[in-house]
């Protein structure tokens, strides 16, 4: 217990000094950004609690095919991406699509790009969802990937479930172009997102924003309509 109130007055101080004085350590990249903590909690008889503490991520810009720099860190044009390829299916006939997953550095930001026909003109949510389990179709994909146990919000919102991506949108003729680069879900380490499974929605995510019990669950996105086993590829 007290190891416990010792390690949360470390991270309060810590916040502390680099709010204070708005930068970061000397040597590390980011100045100015903040510290962002998040939590586990305790299992009984199985682990203590568990704090993760994240410098706030920068995003980087670059072409369709290679990004230049991750935020203000160059990247070797010569050292190939992480990366996965997940397979959409649709639950009825005429969805289906392919993305690839791209992440250039360890914990880095995520490139999710590529194409969905068949869809329903409009928005409809993505996310991760907790199982790479497909022997009863996208049911069997479980809920959203929540390992830090957080309500469910929208991919740039401080709490947010660590699968929720957002909405991509579909034109007139049913097929949605996706580029996403998202923060916090990775191909590697405990945020890794490699054999689970990607979700495609009915209808809008919310992104939690309704007040509903629905919307703090799943956005009230709906049933999921088409979905894929993320797999490494690279």
């Amino acid at each position: 217990m007290s190891s416990n109130i010792f390690l949360k007055l470390f991270i309060a101080g810590l916040l502390t000094i680099c709010s204070a004085n708005a930068r970061t350590f000397e040597g590390i990249p980011g100045f100015g950004r903040n510290l962002i903590v998040r939590s586990l909690p305790p299992i009984p008889d199985f682990q203590s609690n568990l704090y993760e503490v994240y410098m706030e991520p920068l995003l980087f810009v670059g072409n369709e095919n290679m990004p230049r720099s991750l935020g203000d860190i160059p990247l070797d044009p010569t050292k190939p991406p992480l990366q996965a390829v997940v397979v959409l299916a649709g639950e009825g006939e005429g969805i289906q699509g392919e993305l690839t997953l791209s992440q250039w550095t360890p914990g880095g930001p995520v490139l999710v790009q590529g194409n969905v026909s068949g869809l329903a003109p409009g928005p409809h949510g993505l996310h991760v969802a907790r199982r790479g389990d497909l022997r009863e179709g996208c049911k069997s994909t479980g809920k959203h990937f929540n390992p830090y146990l957080h309500r469910h919000g929208g991919p740039r919102d401080p709490i947010r479930h660590l699968g929720d991506l957002g909405n991509i949108k579909a034109g007139e003729d049913g097929v949605a172009k996706i580029k996403i680069v998202d923060p916090l879900i990775s191909l590697s380490g405990p945020r890794s997102v490699a054999g689970r499974a990607l979700s495609l929605s009915s209808s809008e995510d919310d992104l939690g924003r309704a007040g509903t019990e629905d919307s703090a669950l799943d956005g009230s996105s709906g049933m999921s309509i088409a979905c894929g086993i993320i797999g490494l590829i690279s």
